[in-house]
């Protein structure tokens, strides 16, 4: 029942009084918690008085919880909390909730007591005297603490990750419904849990006039933090930190978006040539859609790698595999065009062939680099590209791998150069021993405070 209650769209709820809601449940379920009052609340979910004060004022203000008053003998009563019986029967007739592979871990996700104390545990011992001034003890900052908020913001999207940990069906506007956070509060809030680790890459969604729908943002979650991950790797990490040999022969959405601004200045390019007609189709589109057509090229790239591995690279270049569900996994996201097409061509059909041959190319080139681990069974495999800013191209590259099977064990590799120019492959025991450099550069981590933007 924790997850209708993470999930409900209560008004008048800011974040800490969501969290406060969904971690009673979580506690409680529809069991009266027998007097409990702030304090032995507070104790209980390791919060401070004065916010459970104050969510539990939202919370009964919105019908959510009510309270009742024992007289204990004399002096003020004490005030204890329970659900409303009328939200308890909300929460078990709201809407079907997506089912979640990750239910575990987030209900230990929400136990703040729990990191709270490990923290404290964690501090050595204070001297009897201590002549720091007060402000700057309160103005120190915790890099590494997960705060309630950013705990529940991580909760909510953990229960719409798939096995990779990728999140692209939850939008910001639902987003900021669930979670009480606006929108530039959302905004920050991801950035910090990229600064931490525990989102690997986000992508911004966008609306545009050549798309069928908005598209929604997509967050890559680090299921092998500690965080997330009980203490041992889920998931397989693989960098190519050589990158995709000569990558400007690579079709990447940045080549579209550097033709589309070129035709502005130079309305005769590409006269001629059909490739016209799939610029001409994205003439005044904002750079953010090209982010998103580069998403789009990696995901079919991935979906290669996954269901063709032992053919990719096998084929002279004019018979590459043809696999029509991921062309149509990429057309249905673009409205037909009403262009007139000087060559005869339909621009969104040469948009698509565009995006499908260059996510081809991307796949026999990460196979390239991959087959250096020889004994890595990578045709048992599932495949994630991780994304990254426009500027890096595919130099360097990372990808997430998943046996098809629910058998086998994570791999932790990087792909090298050595000092005499051979290509080598390294193996680690877990993704956490890869330095940490390594794994920026390559992209299995976003560095701290870098956005992704698609200039």
């Amino acid at each position: 029942m924790f997850l209708a209650a993470l999930f409900c769209k209560e008004k008048g709820l800011d974040p800490v009084a969501k969290y406060f809601l969904t971690r009673f449940v979580q506690c409680f379920g529809t069991a009266d918690p027998e007097g409990l009052g702030v304090k032995a609340l507070a104790e209980r979910f390791g919060l401070d008085d004065r916010k459970v004060s104050k969510a539990l004022t939202a919370l009964v203000g919105c019908h959510a919880m009510t309270f009742s008053d024992p007289v204990e003998g004399r002096g003020r009563s004490k005030r204890y909390y329970r659900l409303q019986e009328d939200f308890h029967k909300k929460l078990d007739q709201g809407s079907p909730l997506p089912l979640t592979l990750h239910e575990v871990a987030v209900g230990n996700l929400l136990k703040h007591e729990n990191r709270k104390a490990a923290q404290s545990s964690e501090k050595p011992e204070k001297p009897k005297v201590d002549l720091a001034p007060l402000a700057n003890l309160r103005g120190k900052r915790q890099p590494d603490r997960l705060t309630v908020v950013n705990s529940l913001l991580l909760s909510v999207l953990l229960c719409r990750a798939d096995r990779f940990g990728v999140v692209s069906d939850l939008g910001s506007s639902e987003l900021c419904k669930v979670t009480g956070l606006g929108k530039e509060d959302l905004k920050h809030r991801v950035q910090r849990l990229i600064d931490q680790g525990l989102i690997r890459a986000y992508v911004p969604g966008a609306t545009s006039s050549v798309l069928f729908a908005k598209m929604k943002s997509v967050y890559v979650l680090n299921l092998n933090h500690p965080e997330l991950s009980e203490g041992s790797d889920a998931i397989s990490a693989l960098a190519c930190s050589v990158g995709i040999a000569s990558s400007g022969q690579v079709r990447h959405a940045s080549d579209i978006y550097g033709h589309v601004r070129f035709l502005k200045n130079n309305p005769k390019a590409f006269e001629g040539a059909q490739h016209l007609q799939a610029v001409r189709f994205l003439e005044g589109q904002r750079d953010s859609l090209f982010r998103l057509l580069q998403l789009m090229l990696e995901q079919c790239a991935a979906q290669l790698l996954s269901k063709h591995w032992s053919e990719l690279g096998h084929l002279v270049i004019n018979k590459r595999i043809d696999d029509q569900e991921l062309r149509e996994s990429i057309a249905k996201n673009f409205r037909p065009s009403s262009l007139a097409s000087d060559s005869g061509g339909d621009p969104r059909a040469m948009l698509v062939d565009e995006l499908y041959h260059g996510a081809y190319d991307l796949a026999v080139g990460i196979k390239q680099q991959l087959c250096h681990a020889t004994d890595v069974p990578f045709e048992s495999m599932d495949f994630v590209i991780i994304p990254r800013p426009f500027k890096f191209r595919y130099t360097p590259i990372a990808l997430l791998a998943l046996p098809k099977l629910p058998s086998g064990c994570p791999s932790y590799l990087v792909i090298k150069t050595s000092t005499e120019g051979e290509v080598v492959a390294q193996l680690f025991s877990c993704e956490s021993d890869i330095p940490l450099e390594d794994r920026y550069r390559s992209g299995l981590l976003t560095p701290p405070s870098s956005g992704m933007t698609a200039t």
